[in-house]
């Protein structure tokens, strides 16, 4: 969960969850735009939580759910590809005030407590992630406002797919 306070959401704030599902991170960044608003419903802000799968977006939803706060969106769209929305009389490109990009990675953070990815890891996980991860961080760039914040996180330990990307 240190990506989303390295993110500091506040209310007001209009936040993309680039790679959301499951959900967790997403349920976070609700909680964190929703903290101090007495009305739940008139809070200014919102998020977009995205992801490529369908499945695990619709896993996201039904997590979402539980906590009934307005302001979610989600989408299923790969975030490589996430569109630019033009918006105002002068049709000017809607930039987000927050973008996390916790990107698919190889989960090698994680093996400590998931025995199962022992059966499927090699050391390359990373030189195929490597190419995917970079152009989640350049779409989530051009969609941050200037002066805004982006996290780019993995679960990985390699450098691969952590410096070598940012």
């Amino acid at each position: 969960m240190v990506p989303v306070t390295l993110l500091n959401p506040k209310n007001g704030d209009r936040i993309l969850d680039m790679c959301a599902a499951p959900g967790s991170k997403t349920i976070q960044l609700l909680e964190y735009l929703h903290d101090g608003v007495v009305d739940k419903v008139k809070t200014n802000g919102f998020v977009i939580a995205n992801d490529a799968d369908a499945k695990r977006a619709y896993m996201l939803t039904h997590q979402a759910r539980r906590l009934n706060l307005p302001a979610l969106f989600v989408s299923v769209i790969d975030a490589r590809k996430f569109p630019s929305f033009k918006c105002g009389s002068e049709l000017r490109s809607f930039r987000f005030d927050k973008v996390l990009c916790d990107v698919p990675c190889s989960g090698d953070g994680t093996l400590r407590k998931n025995a199962g990815l022992w059966k499927t890891y090699h050391a390359h996980l990373g030189h195929q992630l490597h190419p995917l991860q970079l152009e989640i961080l350049l779409k989530g760039l051009k969609l941050v406002k200037q002066f805004g914040r982006l996290v780019y996180s993995t679960c990985s330990f390699n450098p691969i797919e952590n410096e070598a990307v940012v």
